[in-house]
Formats: C-alpha cells, structure tokens, sequence
C-alpha cells in the first residue's frame, strides 16, 4: 500500500490544481440519521481473498453471520493481470453477487491498470451512446474476465431464477464493479435488475457516461471515506465525472447524502479532501456495515 504514494504524489497535485467551477456544482447535502443501508455490499469482505481461502468460503470475514450462507458458484482472477473475482448467491437476499478485488499496489497490473488515463469510445456496452468514452485501463482489465463472470452469472440466473444482480467493489474493484453492472444490465432484459455498491471508487468515464450509467442503473451507491484521495482522481481537468449516488462518511463519522454527481460541499468527498489534505490510509476504510477491505480482511 505505501508503495502507492509516490504515484499518488504525482497525480493528486493535477487534482487539486484543476478544481471545477463550484458555481456549477450542486452543492446540498442531508444527513442521514439511520445511516445508510450497507450490509448488502458485505460480501465486498471475500474479495480480497486469496483463492485458497475464497474457494471454500473459509476466509475470517466469510464466516460473518450476514454472509455465512452465501454459495460461490465461480470464481477466478489471478490478483495481478486480473482482479480476483467471485460470483455467487446470497440467500437472504434472494441476490446474485459479483465480487471484485481492488488494487494490490505490490503488483505491476493494477498500478499499470490504474494509471493508464486516457479516456476511449466503446461499443462494448448494450445500446451506449456515442459520445461515451471510459479510462482505457479500467475498459481492459475488465474485458479481461468479464465473458467469464457473465457465464456464470447466467447459470446462478437460471438455477435460482433470480431477479436481482449485485455488482460491488472497492477503489479497482469498484471501477470494475460498475463496468460489470452496465455490461450484465445490457444483457439479462429488463426482468432482471442490476444494483451497483460502490466503496471507494474512482471516477470511470465522462458525463456522458455518468450519465448513461445511472440510467441504465439508478440503483447505485458509491459510498467515499473521509478524506480519501481516489474518489477525486482521475481529474476532472481530464473530462472524467462521476455518477450520482454518493454516500458519504465525513471525519466525524456522520454519514451524508450528496447531491449531484460532483458535490463540494465539505462533508462530501472531493470538498472534504480539499479542505484537509488528502490522506491515503483513510482509503481503506474502515467502513461501516461490517465492510472492510485489504489488510482488514481478515482472510
């Protein structure tokens, strides 16, 4: 993880040095006194496993009474040039999940993924508009694995005759977890929703893609920690936008709804990092609903 700062110091001076026009940007936000609902995206825990652990949902963080009767049916990835992976069923939520790792800093791959910042057009998503472009490492990684992850969910699709798909991840992961959500969305008909969880996510693609996201997939929530510095990259400067559906847990720990897709007020992500300085380790977490992720895993 410490290995990551370096690049991290390149990259976030650009961030800061572009600020949008807060004019523009929607700037409300209202606590949410309950908290939020994010024992959905437990099983994001498993995703850091390594397979000798996952495989037989063994690992600490498995075990947990939430999840501890999810079924993996595939998975796969190698933690390098691809993510580990799992696909499985969750009883108690009458849910398909699709699991994704985020970035292991000690491998070449995922840096290499993350750096690579150009944006690219794309046909490879069902009935996208022309003017979508998305980061060129996070379309590749994810073409990787992804004719693989929609076999099998296909199969956990027929077998349970499921209604509902859950695509979750965190920094990496949850670039790939939107990719994969838009992609199995434009896929399974409209009998089948598509709902994405998002922990510590960066920015994927343009507006227009932002756009098109949320309207293939209104039920997504990207939830950002404190002062973490991922959700703010890759900069706006460079034409990336996020999506709606920011949860966010300010220091004090209090969560808050952010309107908009590029919300700067203070207890949203982009203005609280901007306000105190970034600090890396809060990328981690902890989270609340018993989502942890890396070292916390507990594998």
């Amino acid at each position: 993880m410490l290995s990551s700062l370096p690049l991290l110091a390149l990259v976030f001076p650009l961030a800061l040095a572009t600020q949008p026009d807060v004019t523009s940007i929607i700037r409300s936000v209202t606590e949410d006194a309950k908290l939020i609902k994010v024992g959905d995206a437990t099983p994001l825990t498993a995703a850091y496993c390594p397979p000798n652990t996952r495989n037989n949902w063994q690992c600490k963080s498995c075990q947990d009474k939430s999840i501890k009767d999810f079924q993996l049916y595939e998975s796969g990835g190698d933690g390098d040039k691809i993510q580990y992976w799992y696909v499985g069923w969750w009883p108690s939520q009458d849910t398909i999940v699709v699991g994704r790792q985020g970035t292991d800093f000690s491998k070449l791959w995922p840096v290499v993924t993350d750096i690579s910042l150009v944006q690219v057009p794309t046909d490879h998503f069902s009935n996208c508009p022309a003017d979508v472009t998305v980061h060129l490492g996070f379309l590749e990684t994810h073409k990787r694995s992804i004719d693989t992850i929609f076999e099998a969910v296909k199969a956990v699709l027929v077998e349970r005759r499921a209604t509902k798909i859950l695509t979750v991840g965190h920094s990496l992961g949850a670039a790939l977890a939107m990719l994969d959500g838009l992609y199995i969305q434009g896929r399974v008909g409209a009998d089948v929703r598509v709902h994405t969880r998002t922990f510590g996510g960066p920015r994927v693609g343009n507006k227009a893609f932002a756009d098109f996201f949320v309207e293939k997939i209104p039920d997504m929530v990207r939830i950002t920690n404190k002062r973490d510095p991922i959700p703010i990259l890759p900069p706006i400067i460079s034409g990336y936008m996020h999506t709606l559906g920011e949860k966010h847990i300010n220091l004090k720990g209090v969560w808050h709804n952010c309107a908009g897709q590029e919300n700067l007020n203070n207890n949203c992500s982009v203005g609280e990092a901007w306000l105190n300085a970034p600090n890396w380790f809060e990328h981690d977490g902890p989270y609340a609903g018993g989502v942890m992720t890396r070292q916390a895993t507990n594998c």
